[in-house]
């Protein structure tokens, strides 16, 4: 009889396994969720970023500042970011992004001959008229905006 109590004791999982398994059960819904809200997350970033790249709004009605734009440039995407700021008040202004590692954002950067952070203004009907190269502050875009519109 001791025999089959010792066999039926060690098929028993003991308290470290059942503790890792509680934690298992734990922690999969935690995973789960998060990894539910990264992908909404980078499905939302695609989606602006998607809006930001679309160059065929030039010359459509509104002036239009294209950023010449290196996805793994620090510099670019700081420019970006001042950029968005920089335009969120104006009613008027668009902001667009010619990246450069795109068949269009490299044509874009090959017609004006220009290098990555670099700024292109266009006015509603899609002349170029002004280039601005280098970080910009918010306080230069905001006079050039005035200035140009």
């Amino acid at each position: 009889m001791s025999k089959k109590r010792n066999k039926i004791k060690n098929n028993l999982p003991n308290k470290s396994e059942q503790s890792i398994s509680r934690r298992k059960l734990i922690a999969w819904p935690l995973v789960i969720v998060a990894v539910g809200a990264s992908i909404f997350g980078i499905k939302a970033i695609e989606a602006n970023n998607s809006e930001l790249r679309d160059l065929s709004v030039i010359g459509k009605g509104s002036p239009v500042i294209v950023q010449i734009y290196d996805p793994a440039c620090s510099v670019c995407r700081r420019l970006s970011k001042v950029l968005k700021i920089s335009t969120k008040d104006q009613d008027t202004v668009k902001q667009r992004l010619a990246d450069i590692t795109t068949t269009e954002g490299k044509a874009l950067q090959t017609k004006y001959n220009v290098p990555h952070i670099t700024l292109l203004y266009f006015n509603e009907k899609g002349r170029h008229i002004h280039t601005t190269s280098g970080m910009q502050t918010k306080d230069n875009i905001t006079a050039e905006i005035k200035r140009l519109f």
